[in-house]
C-alpha cells in the first residue's frame, strides 16, 4: 500500500533551477504494504476500472484511466513472454473519492475513507485501488503524471507477485519472503513497466528520460522512516533499496524480479547505532560532517592513490573562482590538489535534505582529485561519470564501517536525493556534465561503485 504524501520544497532548489537542473520536492514520508483493514468480498466494480467515465483530460484520473489499460495491457503481452504462462486481467481497478462519506468502499475495506492518501493491492480481492481525492492529484501536481503511473505500477506489481504463487509461499515461509522482500519486487516490476512506456509511448501518458526521474523521485517519498531496520515487519525499504530495484527491473526485466530472494537481495537500511545518533537525526552538524570527511576521505584516497597528498578541505584554492564556481557547492582545483567547499551552499543542502547530502557532494570531488592523481583526465564526460562512480565507492567504504566514522540511517536516503535533484556530483573539474544524463543513470553509477567498489570506477591498464 502507498501512502502519505508530505514533501516540504528545498530551499536550494532555486539555486539548481538557475543552475538549469530539474527542481521538484523529494521528501515525501509513507510506506507502502499489502495489509489493508477491512474484510475481502467480491468485486462489485466493473472489471476494466472503477473510475469515473471521461475524467478531464490531464487530470490525475485521466492518467489513472490511461494508466491502469496500459498497465493490463503491458503484462498481458509481458507475463506470458517472461514466465510461460497466461495474464488473468486483474479483476478490479477502484479509484476511490475518500472525501465522499457516501462513497461505496473497494473490496477490501471497510470505509472509503481508509484509504485516505494510500493506494494499495488486495490480493484476496484480486483489487487496486487508491485514493482519486487525495494521493493521485497531490502526486500529480509534485510529479506529473509519471508519478501516478509508478505509484500504480507498484500495485499492479503486487499482482504480478500473486500471479506468480508468491502470497501463498509467503503465508508457508514468512522469513523467505519479509514485507521488504516483496515491496522491492514490486518497485522491479514497476520499473520493467515504465521501460516498457518510454519504448512504446502510450497517448496520455508522457514518459521520457526526465518522467523517469519524476517517478523515481515519487517513489523516493514511500520510503520508509529513517531508523527501521529490513527485518522489521513494516520494513518497505530505504530510498536507495526501492530505486536499485526499480532500476533493476527497469534494465533487467520481469524476470530479474521474480527471482529476487532474501538470499540474493542486500537491504541497506539500519538501525540507529547509538542513542547520541538517534537524538541528532543522524545528521552531524556541518563543520564537524566535513572534518570527518576530509580525515576519513583522505585516508581512502591515499590508500587508492600512494605517494599522492590527499585534497585538503578550503574555502577557497589557486584556482580562479568562476572555475570552482561551476562544479557547485564543493569543487576540486587542479592547481593545488584541494576540494575547496562553498560553506553556504553546502550549509542550504545540509539543512534541506540532511548532512551526507553534503557528504556525497565533497566525496564526489574526491572522486575527480582520484583521477586525476591516478593519471586519468579531470576533465571531460568519463570523468564526471567516475567522479559518480567513485562518489558511491567511497560511500561504500562506510557503509558496514566497524567503528568510527560511518553511515547513519537515512544516510543514503540523502544521497539517492541529491543525485536525483541535481548533477553536482557528476561535473567534472570544469563544471560540465553530460547533458544527455539523468538522475537515473547517476544513481545506477553512485550504485556501481557502491556495490563494487573503486576498481569499477578507475580506468583499467
Amino acid at each position: 500500500m502507498m501512502g502519505r504524501v508530505t514533501p516540504p520544497l528545498p530551499r536550494w532548489v532555486a539555486v539548481a533551477v538557475a543552475l538549469a537542473v530539474a527542481a521538484v520536492p523529494a521528501l515525501l514520508t509513507g510506506a507502502c504494504s499489502r495489509v489493508v483493514p477491512g474484510d475481502a468480498r467480491p468485486a462489485t466494480l466493473p472489471a476494466t476500472a472503477a473510475i469515473a467515465a471521461a475524467p478531464p483530460a490531464g487530470s490525475a484520473s485521466a492518467v489513472a484511466m490511461a494508466t491502469t489499460a496500459a498497465l493490463q495491457e503491458f503484462w498481458r503481452q509481458e507475463f506470458p513472454a517472461a514466465f510461460g504462462r497466461e495474464w488473468p486481467d486483474i479483476t478490479t481497478f477502484a479509484a476511490v473519492a475518500t472525501d465522499d462519506p457516501r462513497a461505496t468502499p473497494p473490496p477490501c475495506i471497510n470505509r472509503a475513507a481508509d484509504l485516505a492518501d494510500q493506494a494499495f493491492y488486495c490480493p484476496a480481492a484480486d483489487a487496486v485501488a487508491w485514493d482519486a481525492d487525495g494521493l493521485m492529484p497531490l502526486l500529480h501536481d509534485r510529479f506529473g503524471p509519471a508519478g501516478v503511473v509508478v505509484v500504480l505500477a507498484h500495485e499492479v506489481g503486487h499482482a504480478v507477485q500473486s500471479r506468480l504463487g508468491v502470497d501463498e509461499a509467503q503465508q508457508r515461509n514468512p522469513q523467505r519472503y519479509p514485507t521488504i522482500l516483496l515491496e522491492a519486487m514490486a518497485d522491479c516490476y514497476a520499473g520493467v513497466a515504465i521501460a516498457h512506456l518510454l519504448d512504446e509511448p502510450v497517448a496520455g501518458l508522457p514518459m521520457g528520460p526526465a518522467e523517469r526521474d519524476e517517478a523515481m523521485r515519487a517513489l523516493v517519498g514511500f520510503r520508509d522512516p529513517i531508523g527501521v531496520a529490513p527485518g522489521d515487519r513494516s520494513a518497505h525499504g530505504n530510498a536507495f533499496d526501492r530505486v536499485s530495484a526499480f532500476q533493476d527491473g527497469y534494465r533487467d526485466g520481469a524476470a530479474r524480479c521474480a527471482d529476487m530472494t532474501v538470499d540474493n537481495r542486500v537491504f541497506t537500511q539500519r538501525r540507529f547505532g547509538s542513542e547520541a545518533d538517534l537524538a541528532r537525526g543522524g545528521n552531524l552538524p556541518l563543520r564537524e560532517l566535513l572534518a570527518f570527511v576530509e580525515d576519513d576521505a583522505g585516508r581512502w584516497f591515499t590508500g587508492l592513490a600512494p605517494g599522492r597528498d590527499a585534497p585538503r578541505l578550503s574555502a577557497g584554492g589557486a584556482c580562479p573562482p568562476e572555475r570552482l564556481t561551476a562544479q557547485g557547492p564543493a569543487a576540486y582545483c587542479p592547481d593545488d590538489g584541494d576540494v575547496a567547499v562553498d560553506l553556504a551552499a553546502l550549509e542550504d543542502v545540509h539543512g534541506d535534505i540532511g548532512d551526507f547530502a553534503a557528504a556525497a557532494l565533497v566525496a564526489g570531488r574526491y572522486g575527480v582529485a582520484l583521477l586525476d592523481a591516478v593519471g586519468a583526465a579531470p576533465v571531460g564526460r568519463p570523468a564526471g561519470a567516475g567522479a559518480t562512480c567513485l562518489a558511491g565507492a567511497y560511500t561504500g567504504r562506510l557503509l558496514d564501517a566497524p567503528d568510527g566514522f560511518r553511515l547513519s540511517p537515512g544516510d543514503l536516503d540523502e544521497a539517492v536525493q541529491v543525485l536525483l535533484l541535481a548533477d553536482w556530483v557528476a561535473r567534472d573539474a570544469a563544471g560540465a556534465s553530460n547533458p544527455a544524463e539523468h538522475g537515473f543513470e547517476r544513481i545506477a553509477r553512485f550504485r556501481t561503485g557502491l556495490l563494487d567498489g573503486a576498481g569499477s570506477c578507475l580506468p583499467q591498464g
